[in-house]
């Protein structure tokens, strides 16, 4: 066996891409390891979505620069949105990797390898769009799948919003027939995994071109015997339809959580942006999913200093946020991205103003959450146990339906295992978590008693 060493930036696509391509090169006898020092192959799997992510990675190609000189057997390989993105800045600058794959060239990683493990051989480099019409033909290939799975459903997206590069790194929007992903999601169950989350860049519109849609393989889904939840991300408020919210009355499986990313309380703002919903579109939908599931749980993305944005357009993002209270807040501050229009407008706010701004965000949403999980202590929710507590090896971990990370006491963990779904009392609460034992018939009944 070979090492193979992935890392991964950026959002659960690139996540499923990197799960994707080591089930792609376990049949070439190649293993996942923990460090890149014990690999003869690795890959880094890149995002140009968040700069964080991108200036990750370049920290990371400098420090795998350095063991390919001590190395030179080494195959290093960069995939993903950046190499999709800065082909030719990579082979300039960075001469010493092997492979550059875009994420439409995934399924070509056996045969680049093979190319480049040739004496003499030269990089290889492929970041080409496929050219199916508006279909993606994949499979979702894992190996050791645990409770919980990505399956990906489209990519691509077709609102060129004035900020997201998405459509210049993962192309128009393309989506996978529902029969093939129900296919997928049934072999995932026969191998143990009782979650999935269905992912898409803009997953509201998925099948719309070829008469299919979200809700109906979301129903589909349901049916499917031992499957326990359903997940999916990420949504668009303006495609957001009646149909995929009665989902939330009908279908118990589909988990009491949306990511529902806003990316700013102003109107004016939003109009630059060219997100084509208002705010009180959007304060609209987050009202019919919450008349269709009462303690369903809401996190969105806010951008921070986007060009033109003042302070009243800010305290607007503040009054909404305080509002519609959020679970969890991705905020980033803008960030300019190539080939996006809004890349080329002035910007005059000084940086100091906008991390001023992002603080205050990132303050009232810390608020918010720590208030609305110290509202959970005393209620029983039913979690899915992932594994073992990373910090804290003797409590097992699951979540909740709102996507709430949930640790059980270690006296209640024995007999216990990956995959058991447990009605669990919480007891204490913290910014990122509920800490809980498990249910027992009296504390069920004193909780029923002071709902009543």
């Amino acid at each position: 066996m070979k090492g193979v060493f992935v890392q991964t930036f950026g959002c659960q696509m690139n996540a499923s891409d990197s799960d994707r391509m080591k089930a792609l090169l376990a049949p070439l006898g190649y293993l996942a390891v923990e460090r890149p020092e014990d690999a003869e192959l690795v890959l880094i799997n890149t995002c140009s979505i968040r700069e964080k992510a991108e200036q990750k990675m370049n920290a990371v190609a400098n420090d795998l620069k350095r063991l390919k000189e001590r190395r030179p057997e080494l195959v290093l390989g960069v995939t993903g949105c950046v190499a999709q993105q800065e082909k030719e800045a990579i082979r300039r600058e960075l001469p010493f990797v092997d492979i550059v794959l875009g994420p439409d060239n995934i399924d070509e990683l056996p045969w680049a390898l093979e190319q480049v493990l040739r004496p003499n051989s030269e990089a290889y480099v492929k970041t080409e769009f496929d050219r199916e019409a508006r279909v993606w033909s994949t499979r979702t290939e894992l190996l050791n799948p645990g409770v919980s799975a990505f399956v990906s459903v489209m990519k691509g997206c077709d609102h060129f919003c004035s900020y997201c590069i998405v459509p210049h790194v993962r192309g128009r929007e393309k989506s996978r027939p529902i029969q093939d992903v129900i296919n997928d999601v049934k072999l995932l169950v026969a191998q143990g995994v009782k979650e999935v989350t269905f992912l898409g860049q803009n997953i509201n519109t998925f099948g719309k071109r070829a008469g299919e849609s979200l809700h109906e393989l979301f129903y589909r889904a349901h049916d499917i015997e031992g499957l326990e939840r359903i997940r999916f991300t990420t949504s668009h408020p303006g495609d957001l339809k009646d149909e995929l919210i009665r989902c939330f009355q009908e279908l118990p499986k589909l988990c009491s959580y949306f990511h529902l990313p806003v990316q700013s309380g102003s109107d004016r703002i939003l109009k630059t942006m060219r997100r084509f919903y208002s705010i009180d579109q959007y304060r609209e939908r987050v009202s019919a999913l919450r008349q269709a599931r009462r303690d369903i749980a809401f996190s969105t993305d806010f951008i921070v200093g986007f060009p033109g944005e003042t302070e009243e357009d800010f305290l607007q993002t503040l009054a909404l946020a305080k509002e519609i209270r959020y679970d969890n807040v991705y905020a980033f501050l803008y960030s300019p991205r190539p080939g996006t229009s809004a890349a080329e407008r002035e910007d005059l706010t000084p940086a100091s103003v906008k991390l001023e701004r992002l603080s205050r965000l990132q303050k009232l949403s810390h608020q918010e959450s720590c208030a609305l999980h110290a509202a959970e202590v005393g209620q029983i929710r039913e979690i899915l146990i992932e594994g073992p507590s990373k910090k804290d090896p003797s409590r097992l971990t699951g979540r909740t339906s709102q996507n709430v990370p949930c640790h059980v006491d270690p006296e209640d963990s024995r007999g216990l295992g990956r995959g058991d779904l447990v009605e669990v009392l919480i007891l204490d609460s913290a910014l990122t978590h509920l800490s809980g034992r498990l249910a027992t018939q009296a504390s069920k009944a004193e909780v029923q008693s002071e709902t009543r």
